[in-house]
């Protein structure tokens, strides 16, 4: 059986979790909205995964201690694909196959890299990708779910973990 695209494909669907994470996380952070705007045009859409659901306490403090780990790394990769095209970011999804292999070698292996480790952080801290994508998909169109993510954020940040 032939795995690389199951793997590729959730490389992908990482990569939209962690991107739409990170700004949002970023955001309530500081209070500021990133502004990405090339990132934001490319209509990130998660209908098969998104469903009502209840997340349990620990399930938000894992999601946003995920989220935490995570946001080293995607800045390191960034500035560092930005230290590689000259300036001008390529969108990275980790979800799309073929956006990944149309970047350049060194780009590619710097955001296969990224995707990779952001599979792990995210099972690591004992979430699914999926689980972790119907967290992030819910904080979108769930207040409450929102308000919970962005209080255990603060919570964990001003704890020191």
């Amino acid at each position: 059986m032939n795995t690389l695209p199951l793997i590729n494909n959730l490389k992908l669907i990482i990569g939209r979790s962690l991107l739409i994470t990170s700004i949002t996380s970023l955001g309530w952070l500081t209070g500021l909205a990133p502004s990405i705007s090339r990132v934001q045009s490319y209509g990130l859409s998660w209908e098969n995964i998104a469903q009502a659901q209840d997340f349990t306490d620990q399930e938000v403090t894992d999601y946003a201690r995920a989220v935490l780990a995570m946001e080293p790394r995607r800045k390191e990769a960034y500035e560092e694909i930005k230290g590689i095209s000259g300036g001008s970011v390529p969108p990275v999804v980790c979800s799309e196959t073929r956006g990944i292999n149309d970047l350049n070698r060194n780009i590619r292996t710097i955001a296969v890299n990224y995707c990779d480790q952001a599979k792990k952080i995210i099972e690591s801290h004992n979430l699914t990708v999926a689980r972790f994508n119907a967290i992030t998909l819910a904080q979108k169109s769930n207040p409450a779910i929102k308000a919970r993510i962005q209080a255990e954020l603060v919570r964990l940040q001003q704890a020191g973990q």
